[in-house]
């Protein structure tokens, strides 16, 4: 009877060995899930700058031609479109514009819509 109630005991030990296991590889998987999250999201915040700077230029090249007064993109319906120059090539803005053109516009609306890779960003300029 001793040496059951011995048997019984190491079987309990293990039982209880493979669950603390079984509990850390979950706890493990669960650290390893979330710190691959946080990379890719660290990865994504450069792309997301990026595709702000375009949006930005986009918009700032449209209030350009605002106020140099010429029929472009910030004139009714007026859109434009490029990239960036440099290292940055791959970033993209298409700029919308709707108001009045001349060296002190009263007001008008550009929309500037900048991608780098998988992000967008837009930017919107009232006056």
């Amino acid at each position: 009877m001793k040496k059951n109630i011995i048997q019984q005991q190491g079987a309990i030990s293990i039982l209880l060995a493979v669950l603390l296991l079984a509990e850390l590889s979950v706890i493990g998987l669960g650290i390893a899930t979330l710190t691959v999250g946080q990379i890719k999201m660290s990865g994504q915040v450069g792309q997301s700058v990026i595709a702000y700077y375009a949006a930005e230029a986009g918009a700032e090249k449209c209030l350009y031609q605002a106020r140099k007064g010429t029929e472009g993109c910030a004139s009714v319906g007026g859109q434009i479109s490029g990239n960036l120059t440099g290292d940055l090539s791959e970033a993209t803005y298409e700029a919308e514009g709707n108001g009045e053109v001349g060296v002190y516009p009263t007001h008008g609306t550009i929309t500037s819509i900048g991608q780098f890779e998988s992000t967008n960003r837009k930017v919107e300029l009232t006056w």
